[in-house]
């Protein structure tokens, strides 16, 4: 499973010690754990955290007595059909919901895929509904943002359907640019993460951050340097640790030509440099080091630390006046020139 950089939180059990400390006290006194022992009672309350590891591994094999008792051939083409028939996503995404519980991890993970393949195929469609005539007036007349619960409230029946079968159909609403749209919820799958193969959990977890909260919008960084570096540090790892994914490819591509290009390179609205001096912004700079220090091993620090290296020759310049124009140093556009060739060797 990826986990981010920093502090883990442990969990500690005291169940062996506080039985120690029973026996230890009863020896003492004489006393004894028969019923007839006039000072201690025979019904010793169970932990909290033993009760739920015995209610955790109830539920857990009554799943598997569930799964063995469905064909899980049949679970997988029925919804191989509902995917060829279904009129929008919501017919999926329902019938997940009700037989996801019943599917082995192979069938659970090809069922997800199977309706991840369908988002791929299907968002523009979903999303040329939403600009349809009066659709974004009477969207962005709304208070933003436009929730689940809050789809109730849209005025025009036509538009308030739109948006509740784009909730249903395991979307959410977006606003970019004075335009609302749906996009995909990864968030909506990753309560299922237990029903799949770890590389499939990592790779939701992974999208789901991105639909938790865009990484870029409008042209600018949407988030925090250091967490557009945690970003990429998640992603480098989910390619390094399974290389045999099917989305692997997909998350080298995000990682390569998404994250560590903005991380390098900056945005339209969030250059790496200040507009007057061109030097790395500070809080550039600290994330940067940041990363190396954190991570000194990855291919995101590797580079990132490359790159300050250069800028380190250059008193930390990214551009310079050249003809009365600003223009990036030599150095630094020949090295942001090769970064993704550098990337892809260093992931292999």
């Amino acid at each position: 499973m990826l986990r981010r950089y920093g502090h883990n939180k442990h969990r500690k059990s005291y169940t062996w010690f506080a039985g120690a400390v029973i026996v230890t006290l009863l020896s003492l006194t004489g006393c004894s754990l028969s019923p007839s022992s006039s000072n201690v009672k025979p019904d010793i309350q169970e932990t909290d955290e033993v009760r739920n590891e015995q209610q955790e591994q109830q539920e857990q094999q009554e799943q598997v007595d569930q799964q063995e008792q469905v064909d899980q051939h049949a679970l997988l083409t029925a919804f191989k059909l509902q995917l060829k028939e279904a009129a929008d996503a919501s017919e999926l995404v329902a019938y997940l919901d009700d037989n996801m519980t019943k599917a082995e991890q192979t069938t659970a993970d090809a069922m997800l895929r199977g309706l991840f393949d369908y988002y791929d195929a299907h968002l523009t469609e979903a999303q040329d509904a939403f600009f349809e005539p009066d659709v974004q007036e009477v969207l962005t007349a709304e208070t933003w943002p436009i929730t689940k619960a809050g789809a109730e409230a849209i005025p025009d029946e036509k538009v308030k359907t739109l948006v509740q079968k784009a909730y249903a159909g395991g979307y959410k609403l977006e606003s970019v640019e004075g335009s609302i749209y749906p996009v995909v919820d990864y968030r909506y799958w990753s309560g299922i993460g237990q029903l799949l193969s770890t590389p499939l959990r990592d790779y939701v977890e992974l999208m789901a951050l991105e639909s938790d909260e865009a990484t870029a919008k409008d042209g600018g960084l949407h988030i925090t340097w250091d967490e557009l570096a945690s970003r990429a540090l998640l992603a480098e790892a989910f390619i390094l640790e399974h290389k045999d994914s099917p989305e692997r490819e997909e998350v080298q591509n995000k990682y390569v030509n998404g994250y560590l290009m903005m991380y390098v390179n900056g945005l339209p609205n969030s250059a790496v440099h200040d507009a007057q001096t061109y030097r790395l912004l500070e809080e550039v700079k600290n994330s940067y080091q940041a990363t190396i220090a954190t991570a000194p091993e990855s291919v995101t620090a590797r580079l990132t630390k490359s790159f300050v290296e250069i800028l380190a020759k250059h008193g930390n310049l990214v551009m310079e006046e050249k003809n009365g124009e600003a223009a990036e140093i030599a150095d630094v556009k020949n090295f942001r020139k090769d970064l993704p060739q550098h990337a892809e060797m260093l992931l292999k």
